[in-house]
């Protein structure tokens, strides 16, 4: 089975005339021939039918991380859509991946970290174009909800409790909102809230549990909410230079935070917030409320291409 050879321009395609949309912007924000070595070459030698470039199918995936559809919608659109045919680079005349191909692919992506070091190497071309400043790191989590149904509690006391489908998915709280399902854990940079760092666990898991994770060493500064102040990591922060802005809270020693603390905090929140508006984009305009998978792993691949599509969407603003 070889590889296709796609984007070859016919007659109707010169006819016809599209003005320049923000895919065309996001389509020169990064250099893809790194991405396109780093995917590698799909198919091999023998017979078979033809498989999609691997750098297709994962801009197809993009847009349905941006759209917010799943892979039957996507299939459509891109089927339909020129500016989809044209971010991905088919003809009018090809044929589109159907949803079966792009569930497949995504399942490719998954193995051997390869959806990782695709956004690493997007993070690490950003950096070289000096969109990733270091300057500081805002740290903060999010619930979402499972696809699947928390687990149901019997009605007679002797049948017991039926399991979710979902068996990774977990209850968790934060202030007074409780969810069934994970928790999103990231580290944006502080100018331009592009995401440097991107965790998933249960949502049972404490917010300050993998906060060392999401700080990458090398910025000047570490901003969070009171959830993310330790001692501990005050003192790491610290041997490793880089400036504690973690909002202090009041502990049974301390009951009361002093004035001089309470502006600190005050301070830190201004500048912390920021990185609440990445959960938004999310939630309300890429359609990740609620996850569209079972399991972690799944659901992990599923959140690194939500803060890959975030980085080059934001990165196509910052350039244009």
């Amino acid at each position: 089975m070889v590889e296709r050879v796609v984007g070859q321009l016919t007659l109707a395609d010169g006819l016809v005339a599209a003005e320049e949309t923000v895919l065309d912007q996001i389509a020169e924000a990064v250099s893809w021939g790194p991405i396109h070595a780093l995917l590698g070459v799909r198919g091999g030698p023998g017979a078979g039918n033809a498989s999609y470039p691997a750098e297709a199918l994962l801009r197809c995936l993009l847009l349905g991380v941006w759209h917010g559809l799943s892979d039957p919608a996507l299939e459509a659109q891109i089927r339909d859509r020129l500016s989809f045919r044209r971010f991905t680079g088919f003809s009018l005349g090809e044929r589109t991946p159907d949803h079966s191909t792009l569930w497949r692919f995504r399942e490719e992506l998954a193995k051997d970290g390869l959806v990782e070091r695709v956004f690493e190497e997007i993070n690490r071309q950003l950096e070289e174009k000096e969109l990733i400043i270091k300057r500081g790191t805002l740290v903060d989590a999010s619930l979402v909800a499972a696809r699947a149904r928390p687990p149901s509690r019997p009605k007679d006391a002797e049948e017991p409790a039926r399991p979710s489908a979902d068996a990774d998915a977990r209850w968790g709280r934060k202030g007074s909102k409780s969810v069934f399902g994970y928790k999103i854990h990231i580290g944006v940079d502080q100018d331009h809230t592009l995401i440097r760092r991107m965790l998933l666990t249960d949502a049972s898991v404490t917010d300050t549990g993998p906060a060392d994770l999401l700080i990458c060493g090398d910025e000047a500064a570490a901003y969070g909410d009171q959830a993310y102040y330790t001692h501990a990591r005050h003192a790491r922060l610290k041997q490793a230079g880089i400036k504690d802005r973690l909002m202090r809270r009041p502990n049974k020693h301390h009951p009361v935070l002093p004035p001089r603390l309470k502006r600190l905090n005050r301070l830190i929140s201004r500048q912390r917030a920021a990185v609440e508006t990445t959960f938004a984009t999310w939630k309300r305009r890429m359609g990740l409320a609620r996850v569209r998978y079972f399991g972690l792993a799944k659901v992990g691949g599923q959140m690194l291409m939500a803060a890959m599509a975030f980085n080059l969407r934001k990165a196509a603003v910052l350039t244009a």
